[in-house]
């Protein structure tokens, strides 16, 4: 029975080559090389290489090999072991070094390899800043100044020249600012930065404006359709008021005037944030309520990250896992595009938009207005709950008013105020997509495409300033078209650039991106060149393309090692509500196309959207090296490309220093939910994958919650999900096995040299399987104290079924069934759809038979557990 786990179908030798080969994003830094034929028919072949070959001074790299022909092998490290394949870290080094591995055949034949890490210099420049007060009044100047060792010259983004030392002014200013000094030397380059903190702006007077409104005198810099807030006054604190005009000086609100004479303390600042005041209500004694949304103001569309994380609760040590977090984003509209129910995932028309549940959630608010976030935490025996997070969501339409929207057509000249294009906007005649994108996308500005027309792209399009931003569309119609020309090495829209990190803030939306089917590694629909935080990818059609939306880590790296310092991890990036699809057959001869997304960094969300690689169209369907807290919900994924997933989320090598682990101590992905999810096999082995990439890779993973997904099987499919994740929670899962190659639902176990799996908890799963041959419900390795109650397995087809193989140390179970007559246990005795699996009335043998004390207080519907005093058993509860 071991096949049905034994799912790897290409050799290390051949993955390590593809590793790098195919990804345009991984080779960055990286490096492999790999014997050729030797005279010795008998000799080993070797593939030799590193995460990276270019590393700071005392900085660590992870050296891997791998072989073929070969019984045992040596490294000139003397660690990684004398297996034919292998890994080791350099440690922090601070000379160039080079290091060999050599294998031996069973017949004695040797074969040698090497490869060279290159370090850094000792004496690259350092860089300090410091600044006369780092706090300062609103519309007040600073001086700032830095000093540098080991450099010739010097850049500052707030002017000062070009020398080792230097000084600026910076203000006045009216918003907290960073400011940046990167310099360069013999040996290299290195920077710094500062933070100038800006207090809120001093209200001195007030006066009556007539009609209701009232002006108030304080130096500001708003526009109109601002939302602020104001404070230290008696008869106008709070708000949140909307700006109807603005001066330099002054500012008007709709609220009718009460004379009033301010104190000193009287200030106005933008809105947005957890309400003053504000206090969580319920059990707090057993429960510490944390929310934290990513941010609080900003214009339409808006993606809002919230997290819950850091609540902690007397009855669990496991808060992440243990208690049920409902939120509600005040938002039951929706979208004014889409309804107010997710069409994809695992139940489509049904999941609402206007709520998640978990500890870390994600919301787009699509129409201007404010919204008070509520969130609602519970163990059972005790609820706590607050609405304290006020969202402000700008209208577009005031923010990019006038000439800040730009209106493109491709055979004819827009006219504003006509056929869609906003009144005052600047119309513009641009077939070509790259120069309409490359001079329109500007910051403060929103830039309308033609719905209907075709634009061509034969270059990149350029997102490489600061937002707020939008690329969408104007008109009625089908979405307007980017399509790439058939000699394209280059992503259809490039976001950010060596020169520009710390940029973002946009919005790319309303748009078809059309690949038109060129297999070249340097085509995606979307893809970074340097750091980029809070961008949103919503309603594309993205297809007949190499690589869908791309956000790698290796790149970012890639610059900082190389004279352009200062990139730091992606943050808040969202893919929503989207349509993206492979090249059908790009892989079917060869290993060519990638992922349809492919997303690393902070706050990641997937949500809403319908990714297919079409079996042979691509690689996985959404992997991530790396995520510290995210959501993927709500996506349908199907058609993962051959031996790849539809789910692939590991981390970086462990230990190794870049923008995910600065300090180099080692992180963990982490955090992540994946949730309500139609996940569909394709040729593929194993349709979800969490843990390191390969056996050889030491990546770390934690904290993960799997629910509510609907698991389907393709013809190739051998394993549901593969975890060797430590503290992973899976639970009110659908796995339907029928027509898979092999029938396991999961499998727990350590694959190579990360630690072992730990604190797995696998609770209230439905498999089922309508298929002959095999059927393991839960396999169970290499795992130290996993626990499995209240799973429901049926397999009326199968030769001999069975529940649970294996033990790993430690293993608790209880309260599980297997029963091969579902016409006893389901409404449906073939069922083939999530409503088909719902219990049948007692005497259903899965009826109010479970353990009772496990953390599942909902079902695969939401339905409150249990109905009556007893849990049901499988992932649906019944009434």
């Amino acid at each position: 029975m071991s096949n049905n786990i034994a799912v790897g179908s290409r050799s290390l030798g051949v993955f390590f080559a593809a590793l790098i080969a195919i990804s345009g994003l991984a080779a960055c830094g990286g490096g492999e090389v790999t014997d050729t034929l030797p005279p010795d028919p008998n000799a080993p072949i070797i593939t030799l290489g590193a995460v990276s070959t270019s590393i700071a001074y005392n900085a660590s790299t992870t050296v891997y090999w791998a072989s073929t022909n070969s019984d045992s092998c040596s490294s000139s490290s003397g660690t990684g072991g004398s297996g034919t394949s292998g890994s080791f870290s350099t440690g922090a080094l601070t000379a160039t070094t080079t290091y060999t591995v050599t294998c031996t055949s069973p017949t004695g034949a040797t074969a040698t390899r090497s490869i060279t890490i290159t370090v850094g210099s000792a004496n690259a420049p350092t860089v300090t800043l410091n600044a006369a007060s780092t706090s300062i009044a609103y519309n007040a100047s600073t001086t700032v100044t830095w000093s540098s060792t080991n450099s010739t010259s010097c850049s500052s983004t707030g002017g000062g020249g070009s020398g080792t030392t230097g000084t600026f002014t910076a203000g006045p200013l009216t918003a907290t600012t960073s400011y940046t000094v990167t310099c360069s030397g013999p040996d290299g380059t290195g920077s710094g930065s500062i933070t100038i903190t800006v207090a809120p702006s001093a209200i001195t007077g007030v006066a009556d404006a007539g009609s209701g409104n009232v002006t108030f005198t304080s130096a500001n810099n708003l526009a109109t359709g601002s939302v602020i807030t104001i404070s230290g006054t008696t008869n106008y604190d709070g708000g949140p008021y909307t700006v109807i005009s603005a001066t330099s000086t002054t500012f008007t609100i709709a609220h009718t005037y009460t004379p009033e004479t301010f104190s000193s303390v009287a200030s106005w600042q933008l809105a947005g944030g957890m309400i003053s005041g504000c206090s969580t209500t319920g059990d707090t004694g057993a429960i510490t309520l944390s929310t934290v949304p990513s941010r609080f103001i900003g214009v339409a569309p808006l993606s809002v990250f919230f997290d819950a994380a850091a609540t902690t609760a007397t009855s669990t040590t496991r808060p992440f896992h243990d208690l049920e977090y409902r939120w509600d984003f005040d938002d039951p509209a929706g979208s004014p595009v889409s309804g107010t129910t997710w069409s994809t995932g695992g139940r489509p028309g049904v999941s609402s938009r206007n709520a998640a549940i978990g500890p870390v959630a994600s919301h787009v608010f699509e129409s201007p207005g404010i919204y008070t976030v509520g969130l609602t935490v519970t163990d059972t025996a005790n609820t706590v709950s607050n609405n304290c997070a006020l969202i402000v969501v700008q209208d577009p339409d005031t923010v990019f008013a006038g000439t800040n929207t730009i209106c493109i057509a491709a055979t004819s000249l827009p006219v504003a105020g006509a056929g869609g294009c906003p009144a005052g906007a600047t119309a513009v005649q641009q077939a070509n997509f790259a120069s309409a994108i490359n001079t329109y996308a500007q910051t403060g500005r929103r830039v309308l495409f033609k719905r209907g027309d075709t634009f061509t792209a034969t270059s990149a399009g350029t997102i490489d300033v600061m937002g707020p931003g939008i690329i969408g569309a104007y008109g009625s119609g089908v979405p307007p078209i980017a399509r790439i020309s058939a000699s394209a090495t280059f992503p259809i829209i490039q976001i950010s650039g060596p020169d520009t990190p710390g940029i973002g803030d946009w919005r790319v939306m309303d748009f078809e991106l059309d690949g038109n089917s060129v297999i070249n590694d340097g085509v995606s629909g979307i893809a970074t060149q340097g750091g980029f935080n809070q961008f949103l990818a919503l309603r594309l059609n993205i297809h007949n393309v190499y690589r869908g939306v791309a956000a790698g880590l290796d790149i970012l790296n890639w610059w900082n090692n190389h004279s352009h310092p200062g990139h730091t991890i992606f943050d808040e990036w969202a893919v929503v509500d989207s349509s993206i699809n492979g090249i059908p057959g790009c892989n079917a001869s060869a290993f060519r196309c990638d992922w349809r997304v492919y997303l690393a960094g902070k706050r990641n969300t997937v949500q809403g959207n319908y990714l297919d690689n079409q079996d042979t169209g691509g690689s996985h369907v959404l992997r991530s090296e790396y995520t510290n807290k995210g959501v993927f919900s709500n996506n349908t994924l199907t058609r993962t490309g051959r031996s790849q997933h539809a789910i692939k989320l590991h981390s970086t090598i462990w230990q190794f220093a870049g923008v995910s682990d600065p300090t180099g101590t080692g992180v963990y992905s982490e955090q992540v939910i994946i949730a309500d999810n139609h996940i569909i096999g394709g040729l593929n082995p194993w349709t979800v994958s969490l843990g390191p990439q390969d056996e050889i890779s030491n990546e770390y993973v934690r904290d993960i919650v799997v629910e509510r997904n609907w698991i389907t099987s393709g013809s190739g499919s051998q394993l549901g999900i593969e975890t060797s994740a430590a503290k992973t929670t899976i639970r009110n899962n659908i796995f339907d096995l029928t027509g898979a190659a092999y029938h396991t639902g999961i499998s727990i176990s350590r694959r190579g040299i990360e630690p072992t799996p730990s604190d797995v908890h696998v609770y209230n799963n439905t498999f089922y399987s309508n298929s002959t041959g095999d059927f393991e419900g839960i396999r169970i390795g290499t795992a130290i104290n996993t626990i499995v109650r209240n799973n429901l397995f049926s397999a009326p087809r199968a030769s001999s079924p069975e529940m649970i193989v294996g033990t790993g140390s430690g293993l608790t179970q209880s309260n599980n069934l297997l029963n091969n007559t579902p016409s006893a246990l389901f409404v449906s005795a073939t069922p083939t759809t999530p409503a088909n699996f719902g219990l049948a009335p007692l005497p259903s043998p899965a009826r109010d038979t479970g353990f009772l004390a496990v953390p599942v207080l909902s079902d695969f519907f939401l339905s409150i557990r249990p109905q009556n005093s007893a849990i049901d058993i499988g992932a649906i509860e019944g009434p």
